[in-house]
Parts: C-alpha cells; sequence; structure tokens
C-alpha cells in the first residue's frame, strides 16, 4: 500500500503539485510562487482562485442592499473577496 501512496505522490508532484504529500498531514497553506492553495488535501489552482473571485463579485453585484439580507448576502461575498486578496498579497 505505501508503494502506491509513493507512486500516486511522485506522478502528482511531476504533474506539478510539489509538496502535495504532505499536505495530507499539514495545515493549509498557499504558495505564493505558483498561486496554488494546498487545502485539505487538495491542490487549488490559480486559475480556480481566480474563478472564485470573479463568482464572488458577480454574486455580490446581485445583492440588492436595499434590504437587510441582501446587505448581509453582499457582506458575505465579502469576505470571500477578501480572503482571496489576502492570499495575492502574499505573493508580493
Amino acid at each position: 500500500m505505501a508503494d502506491r501512496e509513493a507512486l500516486i505522490n511522485q506522478l502528482a508532484a511531476s504533474m506539478g503539485a510539489g509538496g502535495y504529500a504532505q499536505t495530507k498531514y499539514e495545515e493549509s497553506r498557499y504558495d505564493p510562487d505558483t498561486g496554488t492553495l494546498y487545502c485539505n488535501g487538495q491542490i487549488i489552482t490559480r486559475n480556480t482562485i481566480d474563478l472564485a473571485e470573479g463568482f464572488y463579485k458577480n454574486m455580490q453585484a446581485k445583492c440588492d442592499l436595499k434590504t437587510p439580507e441582501g446587505r448581509q448576502m453582499a457582506a458575505i461575498y465579502q469576505v470571500g473577496i477578501e480572503g482571496i486578496s489576502r492570499l495575492r498579497r502574499a505573493e508580493k
């Protein structure tokens, strides 16, 4: 079983996953050099992060700020936008 896991980890590393094997046992981390987030055993690429940011901004723009519920949802989406913004600041 250990050989299978090693093979999978080697394949992941050869495809650019870097230290993926360690993420199963470590806390989440962000690699500012590649723009990749390693979280809960998943590799979240810069492209996926860009898509998430676009999603949050799009959904926030649809919120009706005239209602308390709309303002609350806009604030929730802002949390996601701010989180992504903080990741990006780590790249610099």
